[in-house]
């Protein structure tokens, strides 16, 4: 089929991604040596851009740009406040998932006309205050009309070249770790769902709340104003050294497909390193990513709250995102010193065995598969 024929949706965002990157390499009038204060080998397809900044050899410049829109974006039940909240932290995640400090914000939004007056200045103050929660000043920025809510931010930040924490480097035996219990966003969004579209949801509600209330408050909270995990992020870069090599990403689009999505990172770095070595080795790249269920963190009530709502718990946990954690590997040698600065579980390891997959309570081992949440499909 010809390319004019082909729709964006049949390749789905991480391909866009990728084609966008083959296209600023095969289209671009020039020359590779104009990029010399870009590290494309480095950083491209990673959570931040990585720029070397002249003024400071030792640093990397780091940006980060996410858009968002109203109707892909922003349940119902989000208040401007949170809309304008989240921009913020999606931005600082990617930073915090680098090991960067925060320099500035720059925020870019699209609005309807008829928008009123408070609730412009109700984004806005929601903008200003996770800029003040996470030590970003709001440093710039441009405003348009459009027929829903845009709103694109990008994150600077700075980073020791030598501490900057990439996808891609972990070796077979490595943990792999998330900062925090996963897929609270996803229910808190099943439960916003529920409130929206069924007439009966308040008796379901409070059937499900006597099971754990405080848990149901969590989950939607989680949903609505999400955090970055901006201090986890910095600890992790301090630990980052050759003899103790960290990767690290923020988790977005689900669990599984950050898994497939690292693995991927690395096999294209791997392979690349070999051709820059002219490495004779063959190009079989053996590693895989096994997970334990009876590892996650997963309280027993939240499993029965999401039975009683027709889900899978494991599910919420794999393939929906929002939760903003990062997802880590370290040797085996940190795990207690890493211990004592910051809380995290870890869930499982770096295999030779080239897939992804998780072992059952029941003991079974099943592939996992890569679906996640993907735009543009």
């Amino acid at each position: 089929m010809k390319s004019s024929q082909i729709k964006v949706s049949e390749l789905g965002e991480k391909q866009l991604i990728e084609r966008i990157i083959q296209k600023s390499k095969s289209c671009s009038i020039y020359k590779p040596s104009d990029f010399n204060d870009f590290d494309d080998k480095t950083s491209i397809g990673d959570d931040s851009a990585l720029t070397n900044v002249n003024i400071d050899d030792n640093s990397y410049l780091v940006s980060s740009s996410d858009m968002l829109i109203q109707s892909s974006h922003f349940p119902k039940a989000m208040t401007h406040f949170q809309m304008g909240y989240k921009s913020v932290v999606v931005n600082v995640s990617d930073l915090a998932s680098m090991g960067a400090e925060n320099i500035g914000f720059l925020l870019n939004l699209a609005i309807p006309k008829d928008t009123l007056l408070d609730d412009f200045d109700e984004l806005v103050c929601g903008v200003i205050q996770a800029c003040d929660n996470y030590n970003i000043p709001l440093i710039g920025g441009d405003t348009n009309e459009a027929s829903e809510i845009i709103i694109s931010g990008t994150a600077i930040g700075q980073v020791d070249k030598e501490r900057a924490l990439m996808k891609y480097g972990f070796e077979i035996g490595d943990l792999l770790c998330i900062s925090g219990e996963l897929a609270y966003a996803a229910l808190g969004f099943e439960l916003l769902k529920l409130i929206e579209e069924n007439p009966k949801s308040k008796e379901i509600i409070e059937k499900i709340k006597s099971i754990d209330s405080t848990l149901i408050d969590l989950a939607i909270l989680k949903a609505l104003k999400p955090e970055a995990k901006y201090k986890e992020g910095h600890i992790l870069r301090d630990y980052n050294t050759n003899n103790n090599r960290i990767t690290a990403t923020d988790i977005t689009d689900g669990l599984a497909s950050e898994l497939y999505e690292i693995l991927s990172y690395d096999k294209k770095h791997s392979q690349s390193d070999k051709i820059d070595n002219d490495s004779n080795s063959d190009n079989t790249y053996e590693k895989g990513i096994r997970i334990y269920e009876d590892k996650l963190p997963v309280e027993d009530e939240f499993k029965e709250i999401a039975n009683s709502l027709g889900l899978n718990y494991l599910d919420l946990f794999l393939h929906v995102g929002e939760d903003f954690e990062l997802l880590f590997t370290i040797n085996k040698e940190l795990k207690d010193k890493l211990s004592s600065d910051m809380n995290y579980y870890v869930i499982g390891e770096i295999t030779d065995n080239n897939t992804v997959e998780i072992v059952l309570s029941n003991g079974n081992i099943e592939k996992i598969s890569s679906r996640g949440y993907e735009h543009l499909k």
